[in-house]
């Protein structure tokens, strides 16, 4: 009896994400092999090296919020709920050489007691930005503001909130968390 060989090969080309055009030879080129854990914990990583530089004690925590942190003189710990987005880059005709960026942040967990504040972790090709919003800010804007809305999300549930950071030619609602975190060199994304 002659063995029966199951061929993947094309099934799984078909299946191998494609690094876009302008993240081609960038310094984060690597965030496409990455999983999606691996994806959350870099996003916690930025979120610690910017509060370390900024002065604080900083702890990572497994299966929870990411993080907790407070400055040497304080007793009590902040915990940052923190989600990370890979940002998604294209150059239109019209107005002619405009860049659109969407970032998709997933499965934000509002319900979940503890957190103080939601942190976005922004990856660009050749930079990082980081968002972030109060609890209190979150649970009054979050059935209103145009980032929280129409968002895909899990089916099913309203334990989990998506995120959709846009700009294009029509729309702009970055505003809408407040940007505490920005090394973009030039005009270099």
């Amino acid at each position: 009896m002659k063995k029966f060989i199951i061929d993947m090969t094309r099934e799984i080309k078909k299946s191998v994400i494609q690094v876009p055009e302008m993240w081609r030879g960038s310094k984060h080129e690597l965030w496409f092999r990455n999983n999606n854990y691996a994806k959350g914990a870099h996003g916690a990583y930025a979120y610690k090296k910017f509060l370390e530089n900024k002065g604080f004690i900083v702890k990572i925590i497994s299966n929870e919020g990411d993080l907790i942190y407070k400055r040497p003189t304080d007793k009590k710990w902040t915990k940052a709920e923190i989600k990370a987005s890979k940002v998604d880059l294209k150059t239109l005709k019209r107005p002619k050489g405009f860049v659109t960026e969407k970032l998709w942040f997933n499965q934000l967990r509002p319900k979940q007691k503890g957190w103080k504040e939601a942190v976005l972790v922004g990856f660009y090709p050749n930079h990082i930005r980081i968002w972030r919003k109060s609890r209190k800010d979150w649970d009054k804007e979050c059935d209103t503001i145009t980032s929280t809305n129409k968002v895909l999300e899990h089916v099913g549930t309203d334990e989990l909130r998506g995120v959709m950071l846009e700009k294009n030619s029509k729309r702009n609602n970055f505003h809408e968390w407040k940007c505490i975190h920005n090394d973009q060199q030039g005009k270099l994304l």
